[in-house]
């Protein structure tokens, strides 16, 4: 006979890591690579939450009124021969009628940690971030833009 008290510990977690990923919603969990300009570019996720960053320090990023958070994993790969510096803040968040650079560039360890918004590459060197933008709470991002690459963010079928 199983105990109440591990029955009811199994209930209490389950519920809580539901009510967790019920705060959080995915628009895109399959990777879009492109290559332009040197650089390979992949977006492999896009969440809409948490509304929240808390960073290092005690650093707090929150949305405004009427705006949410939108998390993008970015992954940039140099394909230059030489060490090249790449801004992280080419990276805009596009939707209809809106463009935003990252509020915060994550360095997407276990802890939120802060990021350069520039990093210098070396040939064949590899990062990926976690980027945070603020985004109008009634609208639906449609694509990354890296310089000239544009990753699109397709809608759910």
């Amino acid at each position: 006979m199983q105990s109440m008290r591990s029955v009811s510990t199994i209930v209490l977690v389950g519920m809580w890591l539901s009510g967790f990923s019920a705060c959080s919603s995915v628009l895109m969990n399959t990777p879009v690579s492109k290559t332009a300009d040197g650089w390979t570019i992949t977006l492999g996720e896009v969440r809409d939450a948490p509304d929240e960053y808390v960073g290092e320090g005690g650093v707090l990023v929150a949305p405004g009124d009427y705006q949410k958070l939108i998390w993008a994993l970015v992954t940039v790969r140099s394909n230059l021969g030489q060490e090249e510096t790449f801004s992280w803040e080419t990276c805009v968040l596009v939707g209809k009628g809106e463009a935003r650079q990252p509020s915060v560039v994550d360095r997407h360890t276990e802890v939120n940690s802060a990021a350069d918004r520039s990093e210098s590459f070396d040939p064949g060197q590899e990062r990926t971030r976690q980027l945070v933008y603020t985004f109008a709470k009634n609208q639906r991002p449609t694509a990354v833009k890296c310089g000239t690459i544009v990753l699109p963010i397709p809608r759910a079928r």
